[in-house]
C-alpha cells in the first residue's frame, strides 16, 4: 500500500484499431492537452510503450553522444549509469550532455541542474523539470494518476541534432516516434485504453489539488513518526522510513511498500491512496508510538 502507482479504477473497452481514424483522433488530442496542462509548447511529447524505464533507454539509446549521469546516489541513478555504459561504446564524445534523476525516491531527495535530460519519473509535475532542459522522462502513471503502460518522453525541438535519426530501425529510437507523432499516430500497436483513459485523466488534473494532497499526507507521515526518523525530504511525494521505526504489525496491516524487498527503509507515496488511508495508517503509528 502507498506505492508509487496511484490507486486508480476505470471501465474501458478496446473498441477501435491503432490505426482508426478514432484513435488518431485522440491521440492528438491528448498530446495537445498534455502540452497545453504543463505548458510545454517548446517540446514535442512523445509516447513509448512500457514503463518510464523504457523511456530512460530511448534516451540512452537514441542519444549520438556518451550520457553521464550526475545527482544523488542512489538505486535509481547506479540503474541510468549501467545504461551509460552500455551505450556509451562508438559515440562522438560531447562533455557537456548530462542526466539526473531529479528525484531519486530511494533516498527521497531532489537534484536539480539546467540543460540537461531529466529523469522526472517520481517527480513529475509537483516538481516540474527546469524549463531548459533537453529531455524530460515521465510515465502516465504515479502522480499523473494514469494506467501504467506508457512512458512519456518531451524532446525540445532544437535538441534533435544530438538523437539519431530515424533510418535505424529500432523500437527505441526516438526519432521514429517523432515521425509517427506528426501523423498523430504510434510505430507499434498501442494500448488504446491507456490513451482514453489518459485524456479523462488530463481533462480532469488540477496540480494545485495534487501539491496540496503532497503536503497535507507529508505532514501527517512525518509528525506520526518523527521527523528525525525520515530519510530526505519531509513533503515530498515519497516519504522513506528505515524499517526499524515501523512494527512488522502495522507494516504488514498496510502491506507497505518495500515490505517485500531487502531494501532497509519503507516508502510511503504520499499521492496514491485516498487521504482517508493515509488518516489511518497515521493514527495506527501515533497509538503504537504511544503505548511504547
Amino acid at each position: 500500500m502507498f506505492g508509487p502507482n496511484t490507486y486508480t479504477s476505470h471501465e474501458s473497452k478496446v473498441e477501435y484499431s491503432h490505426r482508426d481514424r478514432s484513435f488518431i483522433d485522440l491521440f492528438e488530442r491528448v498530446s495537445n492537452k498534455f502540452s497545453d496542462k504543463f505548458d510545454l509548447s517548446d517540446y514535442d511529447i512523445l509516447f513509448i510503450p512500457g514503463s518510464g524505464t523504457v523511456g530512460i533507454e530511448s534516451v540512452f539509446y537514441s542519444s549520438k553522444h556518451p550520457i553521464k549521469v550526475i545527482g544523488h546516489k542512489g538505486i535509481f541513478k547506479t540503474k541510468w549509469e549501467l545504461f551509460s555504459q552500455s551505450y556509451s561504446k562508438d559515440r562522438e564524445r560531447k562533455s557537456d550532455i548530462e542526466l539526473f534523476c531529479q528525484l531519486e525516491t530511494s533516498e527521497s531527495a531532489i537534484f536539480e541542474k539546467e540543460n540537461c535530460i531529466v529523469d522526472a519519473i517520481s517527480s513529475f509535475p509537483y516538481y516540474l523539470p527546469p524549463k531548459t532542459s533537453n529531455i524530460f522522462v515521465t510515465c502516465t502513471n504515479k502522480q499523473l494518476g494514469g494506467f501504467p503502460g506508457l512512458a512519456i518522453v518531451g524532446v525540445k525541438k532544437n535538441y534533435w541534432d544530438h538523437l539519431k535519426d530515424s533510418k535505424e530501425f529500432s523500437y527505441l529510437n526516438l526519432s521514429r516516434y517523432l515521425e509517427y507523432h506528426n501523423i498523430n499516430q504510434t510505430p507499434h500497436t498501442t494500448p488504446t485504453q491507456i490513451f482514453e483513459h489518459f485524456e479523462t485523466v488530463i481533462d480532469n488534473f488540477q496540480i494545485e489539488k495534487l501539491k496540496n494532497k503532497i503536503k497535507d499526507n507529508s505532514k501527517k507521515v512525518v509528525e506520526a513518526i518523527g521527523s528525525n526518523n525520515v530519510i530526505g525530504e519531509l513533503i515530498c511525494p515519497v516519504i522513506s522510513i528505515e524499517k526499524k521505526h515501523i512494527s512488522d504489525s502495522i507494516a504488514n496491516k498496510y502491506n507497505l511498500y518495500g515490505l517485500t524487498t531487502k531494501n532497509p527503509y519503507y516508502q510511503i507515496f504520499t499521492y496514491a491512496c485516498k487521504n482517508e488511508d493515509y488518516d489511518a495508517f497515521t493514527l495506527d503509528l501515533k497509538n503504537e508510538n504511544s503505548s511504547l
